[in-house]
């Protein structure tokens, strides 16, 4: 992924990681201004920022050196609304599938499950 400035800057705290799995943690900032038009009188987290969130623990477990780009999305599916202020944990596990890597991984919030997503990524070496 290409680095990122605010809203979508480096956001999760890695907590643990292996070769096949990775968790880490995120705070959504209740002050964010995406929170202003998504949705007036009912703020929720984009999905897009979720996908995000994941990538982000991806290239956080796998360190400098290697950039995951987003290939594809094979299946999200968001299980309740991320409010302003909600902390999330990411799960994520790996495996590989030739050059590219698959990901399954489940978001939650203190309430319970706010996603669930198959994602693959490709990379592209730092130069």
């Amino acid at each position: 992924m290409t680095p990122r400035c605010a809203p979508l800057a480096d956001l999760v705290e890695l907590v643990e990681a292996d070769d096949s799995s990775a968790v880490s943690t995120a705070k959504v900032d209740p002050g964010d201004p995406v929170f202003t038009g998504h949705f007036p009188g009912f703020p929720v987290l984009p999905g897009v920022y979720v996908v995000e969130l994941v990538g982000q623990t991806v290239r956080a477990a796998l360190g400098e050196g290697r950039r995951p780009e987003l290939a594809a999305m094979d299946r999200c599916r968001f299980l309740s609304p991320v409010a302003p202020g909600d902390e999330l944990r990411i799960e994520a596990k790996f495996s590989w599938a030739g050059p590219e890597l698959r990901c399954t991984a489940k978001i939650n919030t203190g309430r319970g499950p706010a996603a669930d997503l198959r994602l693959r990524y490709r990379f592209e070496e730092n130069r």
